[in-house]
């Protein structure tokens, strides 16, 4: 359900771009987004913990270019990418911590 909302989110058009502000705050949602996303697949009973993580970076770049290719109004941004693969690596390493933690107690 999470990764559906992400990819409505990121297709519709909107013109929320004009509310937000400052301009980093953008970076803050797509980080916000995968680092959701991501936490909520590694807490899942998937076994392919690292996969996962590959996978949805690859998810990010896709939904960049599909942006770019079939919206009016949204583009392609790198930084958009490094804020989505920021998200799902900052969750995996808080995931694995946390499990670390546990295994320890």
């Amino acid at each position: 359900m999470w990764l559906s909302f992400v990819t409505i989110i990121c297709l519709i058009e909107l013109k929320i771009s004009n509310i937000i502000s400052p301009s980093y705050t953008d970076k803050i949602v797509h980080f916000t987004f995968y680092f959701v996303g991501n936490y909520l697949f590694l807490k899942s009973k998937f076994s392919k913990k690292y996969l996962i993580s590959l996978v949805l970076i690859f998810y990010g770049i896709i939904i960049e270019v599909f942006q770019e290719n079939f919206t009016k109004s949204r583009h392609f941004d790198f930084y958009d990418i490094l804020a989505n693969s920021s998200g799902v690596i900052l969750a995996l390493m808080l995931n694995l911590y946390l499990n670390k933690r546990k295994r320890k107690n």
